[in-house]
């Protein structure tokens, strides 16, 4: 007996050892490693003798008193079911939003802090990327299950059982954009909280948003890239604000072809996707009316416009640019929708009753949040709950599925303060997860209200209003638009001087941190060209009947748009150029600003030679760190005439602007005499302090020694290492490789010897030949070979023209040298599990004569 308990306890030790060790903990026996909280903890950092937490949860009855952990940190946790809840702190009797929590919501008539409550039965995935490896841990949810094989988006990663992680190495991915999607279920079956990541590798990760140039198009006048979804005219739609055909394709074709590249341009801003109205609408002045071609009034929440292409197109399109290098802007309508929209016909009281912005009484600025656009764009009403989650929501799904880099947010401050800040916290949780920004950028249209900076602090305070770590990125910089676009370079109305002072004041009076968008055209305003053309008194017009601008016909629009371009590429924050304005569209005002896009061979002379110049300092910023990232230094300024720094650590480029008709040389000081000209005819005079400025010019004067060093020629040659001419410092083949002939076949009579250059020349060499050594001396048939050329008798057929044929008779294989290394391998291991076998035999034969004996 006791040699079978023996036995039985071998064996058992045996099976033992052969399976994972388990422990109790989730529905597996497995221990739990990591659980996601089941409480809301709300935390303050603060002074105060009591503080309680109030709430929606029990209809505000109760206030929850508040520990103070440490000195200064109170807290308290609370169980609640998964939603949305208002909430205040009561401290000392003052009811106070909680300044921790940006996320904001109306209960009443009041707003609030919003404390939004997760479903703690679903497990979550938190991450940390460093050194290119990404490491994920899973949290267990009120079920305490682990995870149910690799969750998906994690395929190849190395899953550690100790502490529920999988480690995943990214360092062999390709340059470019790239989005790794986390899912998966525990145990039970229970889905987790996705993770998403998206992240750039390579060059694109060294990226910020104020090395962007911006490029905004109208897709609908942008390029025809695809005549089958070409829409059908609508009759009733005014000259210049039909549908013109326009369409994804076309963006993409651009794209392909260059085009972006070529102007310097690494994110483009194209307008709003939604499927828009299918009739007409009535224009602004009450007569005329206009189509949805600009997709500002849109009709479905998450459909694209058939009119400008499918889902497919809009991927293939953000694929293309991703692949480019460039970034990707939506444009999101989250004022307003139109009549026809489903929320609108579905959900009337998620809109506002009001008055029609800029009638009589009713203020475009006093009236911002509650007033229309037109009677026909319902104004969306941000403090309704359900309204406001779900615009949230269906920009969350624009950026997701089509894999955006940022957006343009339409009509800023026409909505509740909140709609920007739950938006933005929104955001920046779902995307920003691997570092990667994604840039939010408004539309607050403000103005210049004066030539002294008090009267202007309105104007920076509204648009700074919506900007921060919690709200938007940057804004369209209209403050300077209105101050120089108009009245510097399209009039000349004010000088240089005013130039200076307004762009310096834009680097000190937004938010830190800001990336301001400064423009000189959009598609809200009449082109640049027609507004700086003299004399014609036509560039505010907007309908046929009116007259519209034409093409200018002299030289000063273009050189005024060239200023203005180059003082526009080369001023902090992110620049944006509106389609066509890179070769001087002309056009008044919407919808004649407009046009259909053309391209170089629809262009005159003056448009190509302002595109070529608009191209090169495009380039040019991209290519010096100063233009992009370097703080705003005036050097000099004068009536028709600024010199100004951009500079970051020791890099640093002068720009030069001059609007005169006469050459100016100015003075700039021993500092900057290692700058050399990289744009424009001026320079530094040698051996001088003086810096020359040509008439009607741009000149861009650097230190970078990337530029300024031209890359070394490639070194060409044969780089294949087989040729006789291979060249190992070779950097580019050029096609020069030489290769040695095949030597021909050694024939009887022959005179063919090897040439010293490895060619088989025929030659008559007096050399004696080299001895023949036959592979053996007897013949297959056992007579001998003949010395001089190792022939057997009938061993030559067919020898005719030159032609010869050998026999070879078949040679038996030698069976001991077949058998191959696997082979051998294997016999081995059978001879092992044989000889395993044998011992198992002996070992439970004589278990089994100790047992009999027992």
């Amino acid at each position: 007996m006791r040699a079978r308990a023996l036995a039985i306890a071998v064996l058992s030790l045996f099976l033992l050892s052969s399976v994972p060790l388990l422990t109790s903990g989730d529905s597996e026996g497995r221990s739990v490693v990591r659980q996601r909280d089941s409480n809301y903890t709300f935390s303050w950092q603060g002074t105060a003798t009591t503080i309680e937490v109030m709430g929606e949860w029990d209809d505000w009855a109760t206030g929850i008193s508040m520990v103070e952990d440490n000195p200064s940190n109170w807290s308290a946790s609370i169980e609640l079911d998964p939603g949305l809840y208002c909430y205040k702190y009561v401290i000392d009797g003052t009811w106070v939003v909680d300044s921790e929590n940006p996320y904001r919501g109306y209960c009443g008539s009041f707003e609030n802090s919003i404390a939004r409550v997760v479903n703690d039965t679903r497990p979550m995935f938190t991450h940390s990327i460093e050194n290119q490896v990404l490491t994920v841990e899973w949290h267990a949810g009120s079920g305490g299950d682990a995870p149910s094989g690799t969750p998906q988006g994690l395929s190849g990663s190395t899953w550690h059982e100790g502490n529920w992680s999988w480690v995943l190495d990214l360092s062999g991915l390709e340059d470019g954009k790239h989005t790794i999607h986390i899912e998966g279920n525990d145990s039970s079956g229970v889905p987790a909280d996705d993770l998403l990541l998206p992240f750039w590798v390579g060059e694109g990760a060294e990226f910020v948003w104020n090395d962007a140039l911006i490029y905004m198009a109208m897709t609908d006048r942008f390029v025809n890239g695809n005549a089958s979804n070409d829409p059908v005219a609508l009759p009733e739609a005014a000259q210049g604000a039909n549908w013109m055909g326009g369409d994804l394709e076309g963006v993409t074709q651009r794209i392909q072809s260059g085009y972006f590249a070529d102007l310097g341009v690494n994110a483009l801003w194209l307008t709003p996707f939604n499927e828009g109205a299918n009739g007409t609408g009535l224009a602004a002045d009450g007569v005329h009316e206009v189509s949805a071609y600009h997709g500002y009034w849109p009709v479905e929440p998450r459909s694209i416009d058939p009119r400008i292409g499918t889902e497919d197109d809009l991927h293939a399109l953000v694929d293309a640019a991703h692949d480019a290098g460039i970034r990707v802007m939506g444009d999101f309508v989250v004022n307003h929708v139109h009549e026809d929209h489903p929320y609108h016909v579905e959900h009337p009281d998620w809109f506002n009753e009001g008055c029609i912005c800029g009638e009589p009484g009713c203020d475009w600025t006093e009236n911002r949040l509650e007033c229309l656009f037109r009677d026909y764009m319902p104004d969306v009403d941000w403090k309704n709950r359900n309204a406001s989650e779900q615009m949230i929501e269906d920009v969350l799904w624009w950026i997701e599925t089509f894999d955006l880099d940022g957006g343009r947010i339409d009509a800023v401050k026409h909505v509740d303060d909140l709609a920007i800040t739950n938006l933005a916290v929104r955001i920046n949780e779902r995307f920003e997860t691997a570092g990667t920004d994604i840039y939010l950028k408004g539309e607050t249209a403000m103005g210049w209200a004066g030539h002294d900076l008090a009267s202007n602090a309105e104007q920076y305070d509204t648009i700074n209003q919506y900007i921060g770590p919690n709200a938007l990125d940057g804004q369209a910089d209209f403050v300077l638009y209105h101050a120089t676009s108009d009245r510097v370079f399209a009039t000349g109305q004010d000088d240089y001087i005013h130039l200076d002072y307004w762009t310096a004041r834009s680097q000190d009076q937004y938010t830190e941190g800001a990336v301001m968008v400064p423009f000189v055209g959009s598609h809200d305003v009449s082109r640049f060209t027609s507004r700086a053309d003299p004399g014609t008194a036509d560039e505010w017009n907007q309908w046929v009947e009116q007259g519209l601008p034409g093409q200018p016909g002299t030289d000063d629009p273009y050189q005024a748009s060239l200023q203005a371009h180059g003082w526009l590429l080369t001023t902090p924050g992110a620049p944006m150029i509106y389609m066509g304005d890179e070769y001087g569209e002309f056009g008044g005002a919407d919808p004649d600003n407009r046009h259909m896009w053309r391209d170089n061979a629809t262009q005159n002379d003056r448009e190509r030679g302002l595109l070529e110049n608009i191209s090169q300092l495009g380039l040019l910023r991209s290519e010096l760190d100063s233009l992009r990232r370097g703080g705003y230094l005036s050097i000099h300024n004068a009536s028709d005439i600024v010199v100004f720094q951009r500079s970051i650590g020791d890099q640093s480029s002068i720009v030069a602007l001059n609007r005169g008709t006469t050459n100016i040389s100015i003075d700039i000081g021993s500092f900057f005499i290692d700058h050399r000209t990289v744009f424009g005819d001026g320079g530094i005079e040698n051996g001088t302090t003086l810096l020359n400025v040509t008439s009607h010019s741009v000149t861009i004067l650097t230190n970078e020694t990337a530029i300024l060093e031209p890359e070394p020629e490639p070194v060409l040659g044969c780089t294949d290492s087989t040729a006789l001419n291979y060249n190992s410092a070779a950097e580019v083949d050029d096609g020069s490789c030489d290769y040695p002939s095949p030597e021909p076949e050694p024939i009887n009579g022959s005179n063919s010897t090897n040439s010293p250059n490895g060619m088989g020349n025929e030659t008559n060499s007096t050399t004696d030949p080299d001895p023949v050594v036959c592979p053996t001396d007897i013949c297959w048939d056992g007579s001998s070979r003949d010395p001089s050329d190792c022939s057997c008798p009938d061993e030559l057929e067919n020898v005719s023209d030159g032609n010869l044929t050998t026999i070879v008779p078949p040679v038996e294989p030698d069976v001991t040298d077949s058998v191959n290394e696997d082979e051998s391998t294997a016999g081995i291991t059978t001879r092992v599990i044989l000889l395993g076998g044998i011992l198992m035999f002996f070992a439970l034969s004589t278990l089994a004569m100790i047992t009999r004996r027992s």
